[in-house]
C-alpha cells in the first residue's frame, strides 16, 4: 500500500484501534480523502488513542506507549520517535544484556534497608524542594529590578536565563541590590542557604551525618525534619515574590491575550500582599 520494498520496513507493535477511536476519524475529511490502510492525519486520533501532548524548549512532543515522539506536523514522516520513559524505558534497560549484572547486583552501599529507605524518601523530597524554591526566584523578576541587573539583561526572558546560570547564594545577593528584606526573613534566607549547601554537598557522608551508621541516620533525621520544615518556610517566601511579579506585570502591561480576569486567586493573592510586607524596594529601582 505504502511502496515499501521487503526489510525497509518493521513493526515494533501491532494493536488493535478501538472501533470508538476509529468511527471518530473515520467520519473526518483526513480519512475520506486518505482511507485506511493509508498514513494517519490529525492530532485527534492520537489524543482518543490516550496520547498526551506538551510543548518545551519551542519543541511540540507526544507521548503515546511511554514513547516520547518529537512532532513537526501530524502527517506522515514528520513524526520521529525520540526516546522511552517511564516503566517502558525500564524494561528495556533491564532486558539489555550488557547491563544485567549491574542491574540485577546491587553493592551494599547501594541498599537500603528498614528505615534509611525513609531517610533516603526525605533526602529526595527536601532536594525536590531546593529545586522549587529556585525556580521561583529564577521566574520572580521582581527580585531583580535593581539598576545593576537592569544593565546586564534587556528582557525579562535574559533575566530568567542569567539567573538559571547563578548559585543560590548570588541570587540572594542579587535580591538586596534592589530590596530591603525584613531581618527575620533575611536570617531565614541564610540559614536555608548554608542548609542547603549542606544538604547537597556531601552531607550523607559527613561524619556527623554518615548514613551508614545508625548514630549517622539519626543525625541525618532530626537536620532532615528541621529542614523540611524551614525550607517550607522559605518556599513561600519566594512563592509569594512570584505571584507578586505576576501582579506587577498585570499591573504595567495589562492581561496577557485569552487570559481570564483572575489569574490569582484569593490565596495565591494574599500570599503575593505578603511579599510587599518583608520587601521593601530600595529608592530608583523601578
Amino acid at each position: 500500500m505504502n511502496d515499501f520494498e521487503l526489510g525497509e520496513v518493521i513493526a515494533e507493535r501491532i494493536v488493535s484501534i478501538p472501533k470508538k477511536v476509529f468511527r471518530r476519524y473515520r467520519r473526518q475529511d483526513r480519512y475520506k480523502e486518505n482511507p485506511w490502510p493509508w498514513y494517519v492525519y490529525g492530532k485527534e486520533i492520537f489524543r482518543d488513542l490516550g496520547a498526551e501532548f506538551r510543548k518545551i524548549e519551542n519543541k511540540e512532543e507526544m507521548l503515546l506507549c511511554d514513547i516520547v515522539f518529537s512532532v513537526h506536523d501530524y502527517r506522515p514522516c514528520s513524526i520521529e520517535r525520540e526516546r522511552s520513559i517511564g516503566s517502558r524505558a525500564v524494561d528495556e534497560l533491564r532486558r539489555d544484556p550488557g547491563l544485567a549484572d549491574l542491574v540485577n547486583n546491587y553493592d551494599d552501599e547501594d541498599v537500603w534497608n528498614g528505615p534509611v529507605i525513609h531517610i533516603v524518601t526525605m533526602l529526595g523530597m527536601c532536594l525536590v524542594r531546593c529545586h522549587q524554591i529556585e525556580n521561583y526566584i529564577v521566574n520572580s523578576f521582581l527580585l531583580g529590578i535593581s539598576k545593576k541587573q537592569k544593565l546586564k539583561y534587556k528582557t525579562l526572558n535574559d533575566l530568567k536565563d542569567g539567573w538559571k546560570r547563578k548559585t543560590l547564594g548570588n541570587m540572594i545577593a542579587s535580591m538586596e541590590e534592589a530590596w530591603e528584606i525584613d531581618p527575620m526573613v533575611k536570617a531565614g534566607f541564610q540559614l536555608f542557604l548554608e542548609m542547603r549547601n549542606r544538604l547537597i554537598h556531601g552531607l550523607t557522608t559527613d561524619d556527623r551525618f554518615d548514613i551508614q551508621t545508625s548514630w549517622g541516620q539519626r543525625e541525618l533525621l532530626a537536620f532532615l525534619y528541621f529542614f523540611d520544615i524551614h525550607s517550607r518556610i522559605v518556599k513561600r517566601a519566594f512563592r509569594a515574590s512570584f505571584y507578586a511579579s505576576i501582579e506587577f506585570a498585570i499591573h504595567q502591561w495589562g492581561l496577557p491575550d485569552g487570559a481570564t480576569k483572575r489569574i490569582l486567586n484569593k490565596k495565591q493573592k494574599e500570599e503575593s500582599d505578603l511579599f510587599f510586607h518583608f520587601f521593601t524596594m530600595k529608592e530608583g529601582n523601578i
